[in-house]
């Protein structure tokens, strides 16, 4: 650690190249019903506007009978047009803030048919909410093989959705501000085609799902240069791989089809001028290895309760990876808050102190988190921000 005083944007880049940091960088990721949780309970907003809406989105979906409406509504906090769930993060201590290059899911229209709200997004992908607070994929866009190659992308060049990004950071011009851009395998799996679909074609039709992740990665490759063109200094690649302690598809796979193309948006995201972040869910350990050959800067969620051991892979790993981890939002729901504590303060220690190290969720906190873990994880924070347990 060093006495000079750097921004957070300035904080995130040293992390991510090992360079000396005056304190460890945080990132405080909120999904939007904790966010209108957080406002309405924990901590108000210094936008009053903010706090009224969540007061309201929280009041009416806190009830075992809310209806559909109301369980939406708090989805409003992840308007990208100001950002509000993840814009509060900053009011709490974070040092990057996430940000997409449209709306949420990119919404072109939202309406009622059955009773039930549906949503369709910027890739043909239809949604509705399940029973949960996600909106869930109901109809993919793609439903066969001639589709991969018919499949026509939305214009990315449309200046409009960047705008986000001119937004933050003409308000947080000291921030580090994410751009999210979606990794050939997830997303095309889960929503663009369907997972079974998709697990099918890789042994039926190889070449042709090859071709489409090909077309996928450079629409993303355009998407993520007029991003960063826009303000962004972090491309955040969402490309989930894994289960609970084993990948989503073999490796050998996963090395034939995947990750061609996660090596092309690392390439492209470090030619743009901005630092490589995956975000990547379930079991990282087997990946380690290639994502540190691809010259990834920072991998991004490591969940513990996936199989994934923090210690083990910074010490083989940490000189060339920056992990963001340490706050781990899924077992952390059932922690108690002293627990949880001092897990968040081992993992600084382990790693935190040393550089490559941005102390973060695991993942998007969540409403269900216990008010005593929630002022546990920020009061922590605060805590290590000041140097307490330096």
């Amino acid at each position: 650690m060093t006495s000079m005083q750097l921004t957070s944007r300035e904080r995130i880049h040293a992390a991510a190249r090992g360079l000396p940091l005056d304190r460890v960088p945080v990132f405080i990721w909120i999904n939007a019903h904790a966010g209108a949780k957080l406002m309405a309970r924990f901590r108000p907003s210094r936008h009053p506007l903010w706090n009224a809406l969540a007061r309201l989105a929280w009041s009416r979906f806190d009830r075992p009978d809310a209806a559909e409406f109301w369980r939406l509504l708090p989805l409003a906090f992840d308007v990208h047009t100001f950002n509000f769930a993840n814009a509060y993060g900053l009011e709490l201590g974070s040092d990057m803030l996430f940000a997409s290059y449209a709306t949420p899911w990119g919404y072109t229209k939202i309406y009622r048919e059955g009773g039930h709200f549906l949503m369709r997004d910027l890739y043909g992908v239809t949604r509705a909410l399940g029973q949960g607070i996600y909106p869930d994929m109901i109809a993919p866009a793609i439903t066969d093989v001639k589709g991969l190659k018919d499949y026509r992308f939305p214009d990315p060049a449309d200046p409009r959705l960047y705008n986000v990004f001119r937004r933050c950071r003409a308000a947080w011009p000291g921030a580090s501000i994410a751009a999210e851009v979606w990794g050939s395998q997830d997303f095309v799996s889960t929503s663009l085609i369907g997972m079974e679909r998709f697990m099918m074609w890789l042994v039926d039709y190889p070449d042709e799902i090859k071709a489409f992740m090909r077309r996928w990665t450079d629409h993303h490759i355009e998407v993520l240069r007029h991003s960063v063109q826009a303000g962004a200094d972090v491309v955040f690649i969402e490309d989930d791989y894994g289960y609970d302690n084993r990948p989503l598809i073999s490796i050998p796979m996963w090395k034939e089809f995947t990750y061609p193309e996660l090596r092309r948006l690392i390439d492209a995201a470090h030619e743009a001028g901005a630092l490589a972040t995956l975000h990547s869910c379930g079991y990282q350990m087997p990946f380690l290895e290639h994502y540190a050959a691809a010259g990834l800067d920072m991998l991004q969620s490591f969940q513990p309760q996936a199989g994934n051991d923090f210690k083990s892979a910074y010490e083989q790993f940490g000189g060339r990876i920056t992990f963001i981890t340490g706050i781990d939002i899924q077992r952390g729901e059932t922690m108690s808050a002293q627990d949880l504590k001092q897990e968040i303060i081992a993992n600084y220690r382990l790693a935190g102190k040393k550089g490559h190290h941005v102390l973060a969720f695991t993942h998007e906190i969540q409403h269900t988190m216990p008010d005593a873990n929630v002022r546990a994880i920020f009061d922590t924070v605060a805590q290590i921000q000041a140097g307490e347990y330096d």
